[in-house]
């Protein structure tokens, strides 16, 4: 794990070495174990090592191949390595380390652009040909690993964080309205190539490019995609539960390499506990935990963090964030690492269980990805009931039925909404819309504020790249896809590597491991979400490796922060206020309905909190970013 940047330059320019220096001087939170450089006139890199796997100095990067035809800058783990590594010395390669990253070299040398498709892990690199003058880009399946461009007439720049590049150059700093609209509309981050600043990109995850110094052109190449009648055929079998367990485990198996210590973050919840299980029950290992916890009952999640620490005989942490006194000023020390504002208060969570973990591990095992690929958000069973009744029959009206019925127990508001859907489908749509209508009249007039945007904001165009993916026909798979892909999992795995990186920690995701993934996508809709069980297939195929008290819970928190409450909170009020008000003044909102907002919510009558957070960061980021000393920015419409 490490940090990556770089500086090509056309019209044969010159790179400057100091530049490359303070590039790596901005990122070096992310590999603070060395430092290298190398400059080959038009042609500059950078690297912060973080040292993982083989700790000697000849793991240090920029590393060469044996040969020095190759030289590669490298962030991230290829955890197959080691198998790769045997296939490779049998078609000749030589290899003078015992790092992954010289495997990465090798494997191109043998399989050329194509050798991404056999690496199983996360990684952003750039990998020079010295010979062939060309620069081979790569980052990811699922974007685990960031990768940033910015490219002029005259310039290619590369980095694993944006703050290197403005760093160098200064003029970029320059907000893209696209992204901010999105952001204040409810909209992910890292959904395609946009980013806070206009003319820097984010490289897309699957995707590799062959750059041709040159010519000074650069051809992309997507090397990997959902493809689900391709899926089923190479992951057909008769059970799915024990081969899930199977890859499960193999994929904790691999994860485990490494040279330092290995611990594991522990929300309480079903995914981190069933890799906190495997690792204690299946590789019988005695390792740390670290878990968030709040005093706050919505957000407390202890008694199954507890239960869980006790079953598998962790070391755990515990992190108490609310104990702050300074939570204003750690959410804009976050905005720093973070490139951008936050979506929500949640990655304050992580932001502060990662403090202090470098006292005990270097990398830690985490959960994310289980819940959009096995269906763990509660919104899932919408497209559950509408891939029900997409068969239009009196069958399937009864099955959406006895659905709605098994969620009402548990939970009552979501049944609610479902029976709606389900009248929706009904031949009473006539009395539905009536209903409908009535239901809206008396919402507006109870409701006494309103949000109102400025009217040139409000018709910026959000238009986001296609997404449909025709080999899915599933609703519920469709949904799964549209998060994983595109909306709740990218912008997750954005804050997981920037809260981890800026303290120094590797943490690996073995549920996005890509043959789980493609696995994920050959299971029906009972294997994911049965009854008001959600994720099925890891409740079933794990049930060894949990507690019955966490292997049956329903109530999802994840890692929750109470911002809600800290708006309230007279420790925290008047400087939240003091950005909320310098906000007004973008010529964004209207502010006197920002006001009404904010007046609601203090006297709790009305919940605001989701809206007023966006506000608060986004005007953070502008102050410390855009805002230069004679001019703050303010929107102007065209």
């Amino acid at each position: 794990m490490c940090g990556i940047a770089g500086i090509i330059k056309k019209k044969n320019g010159k790179v400057n070495r100091e530049e490359i220096q303070m590039m790596n001087h901005v990122m070096a939170h992310r590999g603070p174990d060395a430092e290298g450089i190398y400059i080959d006139d038009t042609v500059g890199f950078g690297h912060r090592r973080l040292s993982i796997v083989d700790l000697s100095e000849s793991g240090n990067q920029p590393m060469f191949s044996h040969d020095r035809k190759y030289m590669l800058v490298f962030n991230g783990e290829i955890y197959n390595y080691i198998e790769l590594k045997e296939h490779l010395k049998k078609k000749g390669a030589k290899f003078v380390t015992e790092t992954d990253t010289e495997v990465i070299m090798e494997a191109y040398r043998f399989w050329g652009m194509d050798c991404t498709k056999k690496f199983n892990g996360m990684w952003s690199f750039a990998l020079y040909d010295t010979v062939k003058r060309e620069v081979f880009f790569s980052r990811d399946r699922f974007g685990v690993k960031p990768l940033y461009i910015y490219e002029s007439e005259d310039e290619l720049v590369f980095a694993s964080e944006i703050k290197c590049i403005t760093a160098i150059r200064p003029e970029q700093k320059r907000a893209n309205i696209t992204q901010i609209a999105r952001y204040l509309a409810g909209y992910q981050e890292d959904m395609d190539e946009h980013t806070f600043y206009t003319n820097i990109q984010n490289f897309l995850p699957s995707h590799s490019m062959l750059y041709d110094l040159d010519t000074d052109t650069g051809e992309y190449q997507q090397y990997w995609e959902i493809n689900v009648p391709k899926f089923r055929k190479k992951w057909k079998c008769d059970n799915p539960y024990p081969k899930f367990l199977e890859l499960l485990e193999d994929s904790i198996r691999i994860r485990l390499r490494a040279d330092v210590k290995v611990g594991a973050s522990l929300s309480g919840g079903l995914d981190s506990s069933t890799i906190v299980g495997i690792l204690s029950k299946k590789f019988r290992a005695k390792i740390h935990t670290f878990s968030s916890i709040y005093k706050d009952k919505s957000c407390n999640e202890k008694e199954y963090i507890d239960c869980m620490n006790q079953y598998a005989d962790t070391i755990p942490h515990y992190i108490y964030p609310d104990r702050s006194d300074n939570i204003v000023q750690d959410m804009q020390n976050m905005l720093y690492y973070h490139d951008g504002p936050c979506f929500s208060a949640s990655p304050y969570s992580g932001y502060c269980v990662y403090r202090g973990v470098g006292e005990h591990v270097k990398v830690m095992l985490d959960g994310q990805g289980a819940d959009e690929l096995f269906g763990g958000y509660l919104f899932f069973y919408r497209a559950k009931l509408k891939e029900v009744l997409r068969q239009n029959s009196r069958i399937a009206k009864l099955r959406a039925v006895i659905l709605i019925a098994s969620i009402w127990k548990v939970y009552p508001d979501i049944a609610r909404n479902l029976a709606t859907e389900l009248l929706r489908e009904t031949p009473m749509d006539k009395k539905w819309r009536q209903l409908k209508k009535k239901m809206r009249r008396r919402e507006q007039a109870q409701q006494h504020t309103r949000l109102k945007y400025r009217k040139k904001f409000a018709e910026i165009d959000l238009k986001i790249g296609a997404q449909d993916n025709y080999s899915i026909i599933n609703e519920l798979d469709k949904e799964l896809n549209l998060q994983l892909q595109y909306r709740l999992l990218p912008r997750i795995l954005h804050d997981v590597d920037r809260n981890s990186m800026a303290r120094s920690l590797e943490v690996r995701l073995p549920f996005l491991d890509y043959r789980l993934v493609e696995f994920s996508y050959t299971l029906s809709d009972e294997d994911k979400i049965r009854g008001s069980y959600t994720k099925y297939i890891m409740r079933k195929s794990c049930k060894k490796y949990l507690p019955e008290k966490v292997r049956n819970r329903r109530n999802k928190m994840g890692f929750p922060a109470p911002f809600d409450k800290w708006l309230r909170d007279e420790r925290f009020r008047d400087e939240i206020k003091k950005y909320l008000d310098a906000f007004k003044y973008r010529n964004i909102v209207d502010s006197f309905s920002l006001e009404r907002c904010y007046q609601a919510h203090l006297s709790g009558k009305e919940n605001w909190e989701e809206q007023l957070f966006r506000f608060m960061m986004l005007e953070m980021w502008l102050q410390t970013e855009i805002d230069t000393e004679h001019k703050k920015w303010v929107y102007e419409a065209g």
